[in-house]
């Protein structure tokens, strides 16, 4: 029985003990959304072979610029969009492989609208609100985005009830004003008494009305739906505005009272009528499902190699040839840089000062619609020149360019070559970056509607499909909520260990293992060697003042460490070993803890071994490292792992004397996972998982040194 009692104390001691461990673990295996879950669960979506996952089909391109360089940042051109991009947003945990399946089969869509028909439409349509469009998608593009699916729409559910009380609010103040002022201003009796009643009347109607709307202040979604818009804009109607008597006060009432409400049924019934004709002109259904599978590394090699022939550029075609494909753009953009720095003898640094004022003028062409590409070909940069200063002469934008490039058109032999140039080849940059971002997120079709072009997957947070004769617009409404996913045996492996993946390539980790590999090697061994020695002076060398320096060594023990750190930081910088090795290494290669282990172990070695060494000749030196050290393996092997395990988890030491990645270990590197935002703790705790491993298997196979040399400490 009492063997059982302790058998069962032991099991409940180690599930405690290693429950810390294993949530980890979990942990480190679990989507961002299943962090936060409550109550927790020991399992991750991760684990399993198909999963839901939550989208939202968004109107205008969605871009994922992430891992940007800054030379290419610099000449990244904003203002370009693909106007045939259907962009689904993912509102969910992020995916990276698969099969997917969009069912968007049964879907209403139209091929593109004639223009006739729309301006023939149009006619009998008042428009209420500024748009910017050319062409009947880019006005149904401007609407919704405008009233639904914008970063502020019109109809978020919060900020439209809060207006619309607002205006009611308004609505209400401005008719007891003409109330109070009813007796004094219309001097007949009869119409004063008609007038007060219909305001009276109209007022209680506005608070029921407002009572009534605020029902749809609760709803399912962010954004009001159309049926909500419409009972809105039917309550409204409803309400009694239309006074036929005169008086003086009845200007007063159609601006503060019949104009504001007007105006708000006027957006309603505007955004209702357009809804309707948009509903009513598609008439096709799209006829099957869309169904893509990732592609290999090396499919996706080969299809960027296929798109990238179409740009003809000698230093594009130099980098294909070299086989230089990863990172791609950003090699290209340098390899730019060099040629012009090389070809017009500029320096970096005005190189990229020129950067950012020809994006912001090239910017400026664009949304002037002037096809500066065929103009520099044809004519060069004068031309250009001479029609960017009739149409953009009163824009900052372009004084500033004027400016910068009068400022170096001194250091510049040919200056209008340079500019033609430049600016071209700062279209090269983007083009290859677009075409390097969709070849490097292009999905296998394996089924799909006959304009759907291609599908993309971008940083598993936007699903782009690419269309074929067919506007996005027009696919845009319908309820697309879902997309499919399954995963093959390998698929699921490597989504169970994706956050290892990523934290690993959140920082260079590789650096600082290597750091700290190095690092608590280089302590270990110096601490050991000193300490040994130490121990030996102190058990087996008879000297004054043996025992008091001794205790002085075991008194420092009881100084807490933080204490050190002002001063161990000032002797470090007035050495200059801020961020180097040094730093890391030198203040901790003595440990009192370790010499007094080792001592106690050392005193418990039988004199007659010395007496023996002794009469054969043996020194101190010999005596330490023939003798005691071999016989204090466990020991030493017990102060080593200590010494290693606490400089692998230094982290504060560090942190305060280190400035880049060079020097820094893995402790710092887990400080990437935290921020002001919040912390990645799947992230974090695969990281860490990755960064205590070589320690956990250090200690199983020293365990048993470990045990010995603790158990036998002090044994005479």
């Amino acid at each position: 029985m009492k063997k059982l009692i302790i058998y069962l104390l032991l099991s409940i001691g180690f599930v405690t003990m290693i429950m810390p461990f294993a949530w980890m673990l979990i942990t480190s295996f679990k989507m961002p959304s299943e962090i936060q879950q409550w109550p927790p669960k020991w399992y991750t979506k991760n684990f399993f072979s198909s999963r839901q996952v939550k989208v939202k089909t968004k109107i205008g391109a969605v871009r994922t610029l992430k891992g940007i360089s800054l030379s290419e940042a610099l000449s990244f051109t904003s203002s370009k969009m693909e106007d045939n991009i259907l962009s689904i947003s993912v509102e969910d945990d992020p995916f990276y492989r698969g099969t997917m399946t969009l069912n968007i089969k049964g879907f209403d869509y139209t091929d593109r609208l004639s223009k006739e028909e729309f301006e023939k439409w149009l006619k009998n349509v008042s428009i209420p609100i500024q748009l910017d469009y050319d062409t009947p998608e880019e006005f149904f593009e401007e609407v919704f985005l405008y009233f639904k699916s914008g970063s502020k729409p019109y109809f978020n559910r919060l900020s439209y009830f809060s207006e619309l009380d607002n205006k009611f609010n308004s609505v209400l103040s401005a008719i007891d004003l003409i109330l109070r002022f009813v007796d004094r201003r219309i001097k007949d009796e009869n119409e004063r008494e008609i007038f007060s009643n219909f305001l009276s009347k109209l007022k209680e109607d506005i608070v029921l009305i407002n009572e009534k709307a605020k029902i749809y202040k609760a709803g399912k979604y962010l954004v009001l739906e159309d049926n909500e818009i419409k009972e809105i804009y039917n309550l409204l109607s409803s309400l009694n505005l239309n006074y036929t008597r005169e008086n003086s006060l009845i200007k007063i009432f159609e601006s503060k009272v019949v104009d504001v409400i007007n105006y708000e049924k006027e957006l309603l019934n505007f955004y209702l009528k357009v809804y309707k004709y948009f509903k009513n002109i598609q008439n096709k259904k799209v006829e099957s499902f869309i169904v893509a599978k990732v592609m290999s590394k090396d499919e996706k090699i080969k299809l960027l190699k296929e798109n990238i022939k179409k740009i003809n550029n000698p230093l594009l075609e130099k980098l294909l040839e070299n086989d230089e494909i990863e990172n791609l753009p950003e090699k290209f953009s340098k390899e730019v840089d060099s040629y012009f720095v090389n070809e017009y003898n500029i320096n970096t640094a005005q190189l990229n000062s020129l950067k950012s004022v020809v994006v912001g003028y090239k910017n400026l062409l664009i949304e002037k619609g002037i096809g500066y590409i065929d103009i520099l070909k044809k004519y060069g940069f004068e031309k250009l020149k001479f029609i960017s200063d009739e149409k953009l002469r009163n824009s900052s934008t372009y004084r500033i360019f004027l400016a910068k490039v009068e400022s170096i058109s001194s250091k510049i032999s040919s200056i209008d070559d340079f500019l033609s140039e430049f600016i071209l080849f700062t279209d090269y940059v983007d083009e290859v970056r677009r075409i390097y971002n969709n070849s490097m997120n292009e999905w296998k079709i394996i089924e799909a509607p006959e304009f759907v072009k291609s599908v993309r997957v971008k940083n598993g947070e936007v699903i782009e499909i690419e269309l074929s004769g067919v506007s996005p617009v027009y696919l845009s409404d319908n309820n697309l909520s879902v997309a499919s996913l399954k995963f093959s045996l390998i698929e699921v492996f490597k989504n169970i260990f994706q956050n290892y993946v990523d934290a690993w390539h959140a920082a260079p980790f590789g650096r600082y293992y290597l750091n700290t590999v190095f690092v608590a090697t280089a302590t270990t061994i110096l601490e050991v060697i000193l300490a040994s020695m130490a121990a030996y002076a102190f058990s087996w060398m008879n000297f004054p003042g043996r025992n008091l320096i001794f205790g002085i060594f075991l008194a420092t023990m009881m100084v807490p460490g933080e204490v050190l750190l002002v001063p161990n930081f000032i002797t470090v910088s007035k050495f200059g070993w801020i961020d180097t090795y040094y730093a890391l290494i030198i203040p901790w290669i003595v440990s009192v803890f370790a010499i007094f282990l080792m001592r106690q172990h050392f005193l418990a070695i039988p004199r007659e071994l010395f007496d023996a060494s002794k009469i054969d000749g043996c020194s101190h030196w010999k005596f330490l490292w023939r003798i005691v050290v071999p016989l204090s393996k466990p020991v030493i092997i017990t102060g080593a792992l200590l010494k290693f395990v606490g400089s692998w988890n230094g982290f504060l030491w560090v942190l305060i004397v280190t400035n880049s990645d060079k020097y820094r270990t893995l402790p710092v590197g887990l400080q990437n996972f935290s921020s002001d935002v919040g912390t990645l703790y799947n992230q974090l705790m695969a990281a860490a998982t990755f960064s205590i491993l070589p320690v956990i298997l250090l200690f199983l196979f020293t365990q048993q040194y470990f045990v010995r040399g603790i158990a036998r400490t002090g044994l005479k």
